[in-house]
């Protein structure tokens, strides 16, 4: 039974909050960072880009309706780690492949590709996961905590981004997203 009162005392919905708080803020961080490992790394010039950002939004047209259906038939919480894991391996590679001296821009848009489609399954089994995991009274305080996080990491995430490119590099920027979705995991095996 969930606790009565703030969701704040509901100790799953804090794990959720916590580790997508966290997820978003490394999204952020590497929206902008990808985007500076193929100009700053690999020279990507406007039309490698415009290909690159193409890329990581066609999962929400190819598959998003296929994922919605299949996310309506199975149990959230698995999909939401799985997704997450993937995330976290496919935006690994780039940091690895950097260090290793291998990168290309087309293993970047192998990921950007490859992370929408995980995000794609993310976004449509999170977004019923939220009433599954808190009574019915407080889903919008739920919805309006994770959104305050949201936008909040929508504005952090890119500054942190730029410092750490300057400070780290991009692909290590980069590394600290699939971090990110490693800290999302456990917040989600915690519940």
């Amino acid at each position: 039974m969930a606790p009565t009162g703030s969701l704040w005392r509901h100790p799953d919905f804090v794990r959720l909050w916590v580790g997508q708080t966290i997820s978003h803020l490394g999204d952020h961080v590497s929206g902008l960072a990808v985007g500076l490992t193929a100009v700053l790394l690999l020279g990507a010039g406007p039309a490698e880009m415009g290909l690159l950002g193409a890329l990581s939004r066609a999962p929400f047209i190819l598959v998003g309706l296929f994922a919605g259906v299949w996310a309506d038939r199975v149990r959230r919480r698995p999909v939401l780690i799985g997704a997450d894991v993937g995330r976290a391996l496919v935006t690994l590679s780039i940091p690895l492949a950097a260090f290793g001296g291998v990168l290309g821009l087309p293993q970047l848009y192998l990921v950007a590709f490859v992370d929408g489609v995980l995000t794609v399954f993310f976004d449509v089994a999170y977004q019923s996961y939220l009433p599954a995991l808190v009574p019915r009274e407080r889903l919008v305080e739920g919805n309006s905590k994770l959104e305050v996080s949201r936008s909040v990491t929508q504005i952090a995430g890119p500054s942190l981004a730029g410092a750490l490119v300057q400070l780290l590099t991009a692909p290590v920027a980069v590394l600290l997203d699939s971090v990110s979705y490693v800290a999302s995991v456990v917040s989600l095996l915690l519940i």
